[in-house]
């Protein structure tokens, strides 16, 4: 991203916190960079244009600072908590990004704002999912989605007072305080043998509503995966998997029989489900 461009989204998301997205004119936001609008028709065509560019440089910032996290070493509940204080702490920096959204009418009906919306939810999704199956194993998989849900709803709740700075809190304290929830609820889930409120066929028709993955987010799935273990020959089969998607026509006999060599492995089955749906194996 050039400088002048990041330089125009971080002066409209400052002016969209303060005002609404409604009420900031292209003006204000070239004044407020110094720019002509002529230059700033060079970057973006239209103030829509700007505020999607403004949700995905926001979004990668923090998911950039997740991804980079070092938990190869930690065991899943560390790295879940490290991971879920370092997305806060950045949600928190950039929390005049999160004020822009929750503004009436801050987000204009706009089908690629949307489908972005959706990928955002997604990637959190996906990180609580990961994270549960890493911690408690199989035995939560007839719970899994709605522990998902549960959890982001308790994170989401309290991250409100976090943004609007109503109370200070400890991050890794409340991380802790966050896996140990999880740890009530999984308990009392096993103990009652109930029947799950989100089923495998209400995800299955949920998920249908949501954008396919891109190649981009395939690699990024299993770059994530490639972070956490350490098995040589998982790895190779995983770069060669990896080659085979960055590559401009990838090999579906070659991608499905290295999955053969992950099928059953630890940690790894998520993953195998992922690359199967996208190529539809």
């Amino acid at each position: 991203m050039k400088e002048k461009e990041k330089k125009i989204i971080e002066a409209a998301v400052s002016i969209f916190a303060t005002k609404g997205y409604s009420a900031t004119s292209i003006q204000e936001i070239v004044d407020a960079c110094g720019i002509s609008k002529g230059a700033f028709y060079l970057y973006f065509k239209s103030k829509d244009a700007l505020l999607l560019a403004a949700f995905k440089y926001q979004f990668q910032l923090i998911q950039s600072k997740v991804d980079s996290v070092p938990i190869k070493d930690l065991s899943p509940r560390d790295a879940f908590v490290l991971q879920l204080k370092t997305q806060l702490e950045e949600i928190q920096k950039n929390k005049e990004f999160i004020i822009m959204q929750t503004r009436e009418q801050a987000i204009p009906i706009n089908s690629e704002i949307e489908d972005f919306i959706k990928k955002m939810t997604q990637n959190i999704g996906r990180f609580y999912h990961r994270s549960l199956h890493a911690i408690y194993g199989s035995k939560i998989d007839r719970y899994i989605f709605d522990l998902n849900m549960i959890l982001q709803g308790i994170v989401q709740s309290y991250l409100k007072l976090i943004i609007l700075d109503l109370g200070q809190f400890d991050l890794q304290k409340f991380a802790v305080f966050v896996l140990r929830r999880a740890d009530d609820l999984v308990e009392g889930y096993l103990k009652s043998d109930e029947e799950p409120i989100l089923s495998d066929e209400f995800v299955c028709q949920l998920t249908e509503q949501y954008p396919e993955l891109t190649k981009e987010d395939l690699v990024r799935e299993i770059s994530l995966v490639k972070n956490k273990i350490d098995n040589e020959a998982f790895l190779i089969t995983l770069d060669v998997i990896e080659e085979e998607i960055k590559g401009d026509s990838p090999r579906l006999p070659v991608i499905k029989g290295m999955l053969s060599n992950i099928k059953n492995a630890p940690g790894l089955e998520e993953l195998n489900s992922v690359i199967e749906h996208y190529f539809k194996l």
